[in-house]
């Protein structure tokens, strides 16, 4: 089959990226030079931009190309303003590939020196973290779905990485899959001597990330797929050594060194092959999708062969390919006004629907559980997820019309004197546009980790959920094709528990292959009025086997179920926003009672569903003035279970206090986290910067740090860190004056001591009430005896400041909250240094008073 030649270079190697956003093709050639071609008009000049020479690798996103080379140097170029941004890392030895990862934040790159290079693009400095691998680095695969980048060694294995947080993470290793291979040019390149440079040690993800491809020992292009424990699938034989490969829209392109192939990939088919001819001593070097049907290779004499027309929208070779040859020009440079016309066409064809697919199967589609009271009669309701995978907090969930479904979309349900509820999971964010092909957003975080989705646009394509962790000794990351669109999810150590909120569909699956009932996952469809859908889903984290699922709805229908799927119980109530479940089964619910006013209730599901607290009014409130916060930015229980809350529009944390004694609940702010983190507004570095919470722990709030003026956490993911609590006491840094700051510190830390006492005293006495917790009621005695040697202290230290100012009533009111007398002697010997004796007699009488009490105490 003929090919057009495309000539912008006198020698060197051509290495290619079609940008389908830019619509031009990029030849990066090894002589020092970067060209832009507009293969609609060949006849145009090409935008041309100096580079770097020897190069061995390219890159790109959006509008940024990045570029290796053997003398170990990482160049950055701006594609729209036409310019190299010079080089931005440099290595000792040769540096063989690189790839953009976690949105073009960050790029990987690896080579000769046996270590891996993260490296992060959007700050000026350019901050660095190296990873040591087991040998040389041949090549970088990324896959954008699920947030993984595979590496290729010299010594023929291929390394997994979660490149998801700040810190990479290995997951998997396929040892002895590729044909070992030692990159020997560090100069430059002499394909002639080291021909088996040219053979790919490359691999590839497909566009949904469940699958990796690999070329193996035996000349075939193998196919792993991830949700089967990276089971080999499939495979592609190639007629000799493999140059490169490349899989696009549904079709793999295998290079040889004189031939090529193109297959099927779902029914690995073979389309099409035929060979192609070369300059002399020239060799492949890429193959490369132009569009569905086209494509074009690199070679290593300067020019690019193009193909155009290879094959059909629908897999099918081209009827015009078949007989190409018999009207085509010996000169490949000859090609007729009709067949350019035709490939222009080509070019500016509408590419498939970027709509999204949702799944509405019948009821007997689904092998659901379903029990007696479930009502399948009636189908739910049909909207479009679109307006639903967001928050329930007042902001856009980031998509446009144009990737919505077909269905009707009714409105949600609303009073004359309430807002609609938009279904919210603790820990959710906003979706991400990724640009035309993906958005991707994180379903549910907490504590133990987080689950986020990546929807693909085209039609042809699934959508992907992965599962993660913060502590990966405990439970591995894994990842499984989602048919549904889910927008609720809620994580515990055991499980995940997903929802469809408009289909009413939820669906349970354990985070190992089987739990202990045997079953991996199940899912079951709840009854649904009309106009009603689930606003809320949360699972308990019992270290047994009784944790409990709650869904909650709009209309303010609470179910309960058994982790096996058993409907427990049903209770009507207010309408649901949210829910929370602690260790013990207390479920934490979050009701709207009408327009900006809102309500808990806690419910004791061990005690027959008692309510404990019901339609209290809880501090929240809308955001205002455009403001994108949350109502609700985290909620969650401590690890004593006590209801925790940080309300979106002040930022601050507030735990339950009292909340066993009905009508007593209190809400207590432990922490200003803004305030925390920006170091009262002293720090100017800090100013930007925000908390995301994640749980409570050891009076230490357990969060992301986002910067940048960031609202929400993006890709990657910041390491988790700890934040002591802090009553919020303190002036910000800007009204404090420098003689004040003792007094502040010590009042905050009287006040801490106080507050969280008496929570752990409620706590302890609720232990005593029920059945003997000894290791847990050793661990809250001991909490207790350390906030006492604090309360202590703190108020010690405000007696001494208040003595040093002479304040001796302030001094004597500070005294008389003493309740040790281990600290009123001290008291005591600070008032008689002092020489204030009449305070110093007072002082006398309170330890005999406390004397008398204790007396009378243990009578």
């Amino acid at each position: 089959m003929s090919s057009k030649v495309i000539s912008l270079f006198s020698d060197g190697n051509s290495y290619l990226y079609y940008h389908d956003q830019l619509d031009r093709l990029i030849i990066v050639n090894s002589e020092g030079v970067t060209k832009l071609v507009n293969l609609n008009d060949l006849n145009s000049q090409a935008v041309s931009i100096d580079t770097l020479e020897n190069i061995t690798a390219i890159a790109v996103n959006k509008s940024n190309l990045a570029v290796t080379t053997l003398d170990g140097k990482l160049e950055l170029i701006d594609l729209v303003e036409e310019k190299s941004n010079g080089v931005i890392y440099r290595t000792e030895l040769s540096l063989r590939d690189l790839k953009f990862i976690n949105s073009g934040n960050r790029i990987l790159c690896g080579g000769d020196d046996n270590k891996l290079f993260v490296i992060d693009v959007k700050n000026e400095d350019r901050t660095t973290s190296i990873i040591d691998i087991p040998d040389q680095l041949l090549n970088i695969a990324y896959d954008q779905a699920g947030e993984l980048s595979s590496i290729s060694l010299s010594d023929g294995s291929v390394q997994v990485y979660s490149v998801f947080g700040e810190q990479l993470n290995l997951i998997h290793t396929f040892n002895n899959v590729l044909e070992p291979k030692i990159n020997t040019s560090t100069t430059k390149f002499d394909y002639e001597e080291d021909k088996d440079e040219l053979y790919t040690s490359k691999t590839q993800w497909s566009k949904d990330g469940k699958y990796i491809l690999l070329p193996s020992i035996n000349n075939e292009v193998e196919v792993y797929e991830r949700e089967k424990n990276w089971a080999l699938v499939k495979s592609f034989k190639a007629d000799s050594k493999i140059i490169d490969f490349d899989l696009k829209d549904g079709r793999l392109a295998i290079l040889t060194m004189e031939k090529y192939e193109i297959f099927n990939f779902e029914s690995k088919a073979l389309i099409h092959q035929d060979n192609f001819e070369l300059k002399d001593g020239a060799f492949p070097l890429n193959i490369e999708w132009e569009n569905k049907s086209s494509f074009l290779i690199g070679t290593t004499h300067a020019d690019v062969l193009r193909f155009r027309d290879v094959v059909k929208s629908d897999g099918a070779l081209s009827a015009a390919s078949l007989f190409i040859d018999e009207f085509a020009s010996e000169d490949d440079e000859e090609v007729s006004d009709k067949e350019e016309a035709v490939g222009r066409e080509n070019l500016n064809e509408e590419p498939l629907g970027n709509k999204r697919v949702f799944i509405d199967e019948d009821d007997d589609g689904y092998n659901s559980i379903l029990d007696d009271d479930d009502d399948i009669n009636e189908p739910p309701n049909k909207y479009s997820n679109g307006n639903l995978n967001g928050h329930s907090n007042g902001y856009s969930n980031g998509h446009h019309k144009r990737h919505k479904s077909n269905t009707p979309q009714p409105s949600f349900v609303t009073t004359p004197t309430s807002t609609k509820i938009i279904p919210y999971s603790p820990g959710s964010t906003p979706f991400v546009n990724l640009g035309e092909t993906t958005d991707r957003r994180y379903l549910t975080m907490n504590n133990i980790g987080y689950a986020w989705i990546v929807i693909n646009k085209e039609k042809s394509t699934s959508n992907s959920i992965t599962v993660s962790f913060f502590d990966r000794s405990i439970n591995n990351e894994y990842h499984f094709t989602d048919y549904q669109n889910f927008d609720l999810a809620s994580l515990n150590h055991r499980s995940i528990i997903l929802s469809e909120s408009s289909k009413g569909l939820i669906f349970y699956k354990s985070h190992n292959n089987l739990n202990d009932s045997g079953l991996d996952s199940w899912e079951k469809k709840i009854p649904l009025l009309k106009d009603e859908y689930i606003t809320s889903i949360v699972i308990s984290n019992s270290k047994s086997n009784n944790n409990t699922i709650v869904v909650g709805t709009n209309f303010g229908y609470l179910r309960f179920f058994n982790q096996f799927g058993l409907c427990l119980n049903v209770i009507k109530t207010s309408p649901i926003v949210t829910l929370a479940a602690s260790s013990n089964n207390i479920i934490f619910t979050i009701n709207q009672l009408t327009n900006n006013v809102y309500s808990y209730s806690i419910i004791d599901i061990m005690q027959d569903y008692k309510y404990i607290q019901h339609n209290s009014i809880v501090p929240l409130k809308e955001s205002t003035n455009g403001s994108t916060l949350n109502l609700i930015k985290g909620i969650f229980f401590n690890e004593f279970g006590d209801p925790c809350i940080v309300s979106g529009h002040d930022d601050t944390l507030l735990i339950l206090q009292s909340w066993r004694e009905t009508g007593n609940a209190k809400w207590i702010p432990i922490l200003n986290c803004v305030e925390k983190i920006t170091e009262y507004g002293t720090n100017e570095n800090k100013k930007n910067w925000s908390c995301w919470p994640l749980g409570l722990m050891n009076d230490n709030l357990n969060c992301l740090i986002l910067k940048n003026s960031n609202k929400f956490p993006g890709f990657p993911l910041p390491l988790p860190i700890e934040i002591e609590i802090e009553i919020p006491t303190k002036l910000n840094g800007k009204d404090a004056k420098e003689d004040q700051e003792i007094e502040q510190n010590e009042e905050e830390l009287f006040v801490r001591s106080l507050t969280m006492g008496k929570m752990l005293n409620d706590t302890l006495q609720n232990f005593e009430e029920e059945e003997p917790q000894d290791q847990e009621s050793e661990e809250i005695l001991s909490k207790l005896q350390n906030y006492s040697m604090i309360f202590d202290k703190s108020l010690l230290k405000l007696f001494g400041e208040s003595c040093k100012n002479s304040n001796l009533n302030k001094a004597f009111s500070i005294v008389k909250l003493i309740k040790t007398d281990k600290a009123l002697a001290a008291a005591l010997k600070i008032s008689e240094r002092m020489e204030f004796l009449n305070l110093a007699s007072k002082i006398g009488q309170l330890r005999e008073q406390l004397l008398i009490d204790l007396n009378d105490d243990s009578d």
